[in-house]
C-alpha cells in the first residue's frame, strides 16, 4: 500500500454501529478521534454513503466531526462513480486512496470504476494509526485540510459556471514568483520529492544536492506562490533552468493549484524553454498558449507580516453603497473585507446581504440553490455565497438596510422567501408596464414570460417583518461567534420626487430601528453604528438608503471609534493610501458632475 492521502468512509456500520435510516446509530468514539489525528497528519477525510444528506450531515455536525471531511457524497447513487467524482474532485491519484465500507458488493465496485484504489473492511480500522501508510507528515496545524477546503469551495462554486474560463476570470488569482529560496528549501525539497501528477522531469534529489543548484550560477531557481479570492496556496511551485542549455531540469507544481493554469503560465512566461518530460503527468503544456486570467504580482509575504497579530480584520457586508464607506477605511493595521450586493449579469442587483439570503445559504441543498438560480434572473451564481458565518475575522459589520426596504416574495411550491424589489412596483404593474420598465434598465431577461412565472410562482409578502426579522438576527448571532457591528438606517423624510419612498420609508426606518435597538440591548457584543447621527434631510440622494459623500467619511470615522473601542486599540491612518483614495473619490465625483452639465447644455441645443 502506498502512502495515503485520502481516506473515503462509508457511515453506517462502518464510522459509526448502526444504520442512520432505520434503527439509529451509535457512534464510535474512537472513529471520531482517528479522524482527528489523521487530519493531523495532513491526511484527508471524505464519505461515500447510501444515506439522505441533511440527515448524515446534521448527525456529524451533532458529533463534532463534520468539519473533518471533504467532498462528502452522501446520496443514494451507486458508490463506484461517487467515489470517482471525490478522488477528481480532491486532484489525487486512486493509488493514494483507501476506501472503507463494511459491504464486499461495495467494495468490489469501487475497484472496477477506480483502478489502483486501495479497498479495506471495517476490522482494518485499528490498524490505521500505527500503518506505515497513514504516517503522513506533521500538520496539527490543519493546513492540508484547509487548504482542500478551498478547494471544496472552488468546486461548489465552479458548478454554477457552464465556462471554466469564465470561472478562471472570476478567481482573482494571483501569482508571485520568489527569488530568495533559502528560508523555503525544506518545502522545495519536499516539492521535488513529494510531487508525481505534475512533476514534469521527475528528478528526485537530496538536501545537499538541492543546496548546490540553488548556488549554481549555471541555473535559475525560483519558486512559486499562489492565491485567489477563495485562499492563499503557499508555495507551490518550482523550476531551475539551465541558463545557457534554456533546458528545464526541474518544473513541478503541487496538486493544490491544478486546474488554474499555472504550469502553462510559467512555461510560457520562460518563454517555452525545452523540458524532456518523464512519465505521465495530468496537465499538458503547449508552446503558445499563455492563461490571462492569472495576475502577476509582488509576494505578499510583507503585506501578510503588516497585518500581525495585533491587525484587526473586518467583514464588511451591505449594499453597494457600502464602498463608498470602505473608501476612507485606509488604516495601518485594519484588513477590510467585503461582500457587497453585486449587479448580475442580467444587469440587475442581487439581493445577497438580505438575512433571508443569507440564512439560505446555509439552509438549502444544493440542487434547491441551482434550481432557483436557473429560474430568476435577479439572482446569479453567487447569490448564496458568503463568508459570514466562516467567523474568519474580528468584527463583523453588518447594514441592515436591504432587510429595512425590499419586498419578499414566496414561491407556492417550496415556500422558499427571496427578496425583490424595494417598496415594489411588480404588484401593481400589468404586463406591459413590467416589460417596459425591465427594458429601460437593461435588465435582460426579465421578460413576458418571466412576468408570467414569477407572478403565478410567488406570492408577494412585503417586507420583512419585526419578529421574522429579530429570528433571522437570533440564528446569525448564534453561527457568528465575534463582534457584530449594524448599521441601522436613517430617520429623515424621502423626497417628494422619490415617490416609491415618499411617505413610507421614514416610518419603516423608525420601527426597525427599534427592533435592532431591542435585540441589541438583550445581547452581548453587539453594537450598532448608528447613522442618525450624521444624516439630515440635506444629506440623502433620492432616496433614503443613499448618502452624500461626507457622510460616508463620517460613518467611516464612527465606525473606527467603535473598533478601537471594541479591540482597545488605537488605529493609525495610512495617509497616502487615505488621501489618495478620497481624491481620486473626489475626482470622479466631479468628473461625474461635469459630465452631467455637458450633457444638460447638449440637450438644451436640440
Amino acid at each position: 500500500m502506498e502512502s495515503i492521502k485520502l481516506i473515503i468512509w462509508d457511515l453506517d456500520d462502518t464510522f459509526w454501529k448502526g444504520t442512520l435510516s432505520e434503527e439509529g446509530i451509535i457512534p464510535n468514539n474512537d472513529n471520531i478521534q482517528l479522524i482527528k489525528d489523521l487530519s493531523s497528519r495532513g491526511i484527508i477525510n471524505s464519505i461515500a454513503s447510501k444515506n439522505d444528506f441533511e440527515t448524515a450531515k446534521a448527525k456529524l455536525i451533532e458529533l463534532k466531526i463534520w468539519e473533518y471531511f471533504v467532498f462528502p457524497q452522501i446520496n443514494w447513487n451507486p458508490k463506484g462513480n461517487n467515489i470517482k467524482q471525490i478522488i477528481s474532485s480532491a486532484q489525487l491519484r486512486p493509488a493514494n486512496v483507501l476506501f472503507l465500507d463494511d459491504n464486499h458488493l461495495n467494495l468490489a465496485e469501487v475497484e472496477f470504476y477506480n483502478q489502483g484504489i486501495h479497498t479495506k473492511e471495517p476490522d482494518f480500522i485499528q490498524e490505521i494509526s500505527k500503518h506505515k501508510a497513514f504516517s503522513g507528515k506533521d500538520d496539527t496545524a490543519l493546513s492540508r485540510l484547509q487548504q482542500y477546503k478551498i478547494l471544496e469551495e472552488k468546486e461548489k462554486e465552479k458548478e454554477h459556471f457552464s465556462d471554466n474560463i469564465h470561472f478562471l476570470e472570476s478567481s482573482n488569482i494571483h501569482l508571485a514568483i520568489i527569488e530568495n529560496l533559502e528560508p523555503i528549501i525544506d518545502r522545495i525539497h519536499e516539492l521535488i520529492n513529494r510531487t508525481n501528477q505534475i512533476n514534469y522531469t521527475k528528478k528526485r534529489i537530496d538536501k545537499n544536492e538541492l543546496e548546490q543548484l540553488l548556488k549554481s550560477t549555471d541555473y535559475e531557481c525560483k519558486a512559486v506562490k499562489v492565491k485567489d479570492r477563495f485562499g492563499e496556496y503557499g508555495i507551490v511551485g518550482f523550476y531551475a533552468l539551465h541558463k545557457s542549455k534554456n533546458q528545464l531540469e526541474h518544473f513541478l507544481f503541487s496538486c493544490r493549484s491544478m486546474n488554474i493554469g499555472v504550469e502553462q503560465y510559467m512555461y510560457a512566461k520562460l518563454n517555452f524553454p525545452g523540458l524532456k518530460r518523464v512519465g505521465d503527468v495530468t496537465v499538458e503544456l503547449n508552446s503558445k498558449d499563455q492563461p490571462h486570467w492569472i495576475m502577476e504580482v509582488n509576494d505578499w509575504t510583507n503585506d501578510n507580516q503588516k497585518h500581525s497579530s495585533s491587525s484587526t480584520k473586518i467583514l464588511l457586508k451591505g449594499a453597494c453603497d457600502l464602498r463608498q464607506m470602505a473608501h476612507y477605511l485606509s488604516y495601518k493595521d485594519l484588513e477590510v473585507d467585503t461582500e457587497y450586493n453585486n449587479v448580475n449579469q442580467n444587469n440587475h442587483p442581487i439581493p445577497k446581504a438580505h438575512t433571508e439570503i443569507l440564512l439560505q445559504s446555509e439552509s438549502l441543498d444544493k440542487e434547491s440553490k441551482k434550481e432557483l438560480i436557473a429560474s430568476i434572473p435577479f439572482l446569479d451564481q453567487q447569490v448564496f455565497d458568503t463568508k459570514l458565518f466562516s467567523n474568519n475575522y474580528d468584527i463583523l459589520v453588518y447594514s441592515l438596510l436591504i432587510d429595512y426596504t425590499m419586498d419578499l416574495y414566496q414561491s407556492k411550491s417550496t415556500g422558499i422567501k427571496i427578496p425583490y424589489e424595494s417598496y415594489s412596483d411588480f404588484v401593481n404593474e400589468k404586463k406591459a408596464e413590467f416589460v417596459a420598465r425591465c427594458k429601460k434598465h437593461e435588465f435582460k431577461n426579465m421578460n413576458e414570460a418571466f412576468y408570467d412565472f414569477f407572478s403565478t410562482e410567488y406570492d408577494f409578502i412585503g417586507q420583512i417583518t419585526e419578529d421574522q426579522l429579530i429570528k433571522n438576527l437570533e440564528i446569525i448571532r448564534k453561527k457568528v461567534k465575534k463582534p457584530i457591528i449594524f448599521i441601522n438606517g436613517a430617520e429623515v423624510d424621502t423626497p417628494l420626487t422619490n415617490q416609491s419612498e415618499y411617505g413610507k420609508a421614514r416610518v419603516r426606518h423608525e420601527r426597525m430601528n427599534k427592533v435592532l435597538e431591542q435585540f441589541c440591548s438583550l445581547h452581548k457584543n453587539i453594537y450598532i453604528l448608528d447613522v442618525r447621527e450624521f444624516i439630515t434631510e440635506v444629506d440623502i440622494n433620492h432616496s433614503i438608503r443613499h448618502y452624500k459623500r461626507s457622510v460616508y467619511e463620517h460613518m467611516a470615522n464612527g465606525l473606527i471609534s467603535k473598533i478601537e473601542n471594541i479591540k482597545d486599540q488605537k488605529l493609525e491612518r495610512n495617509e497616502l493610501e487615505y488621501h489618495f483614495k478620497r481624491s481620486l473619490k473626489i475626482f470622479r465625483s466631479t468628473i461625474k458632475e461635469f459630465a452631467k452639465i455637458i450633457l444638460s447644455r447638449a440637450s438644451s441645443l436640440f
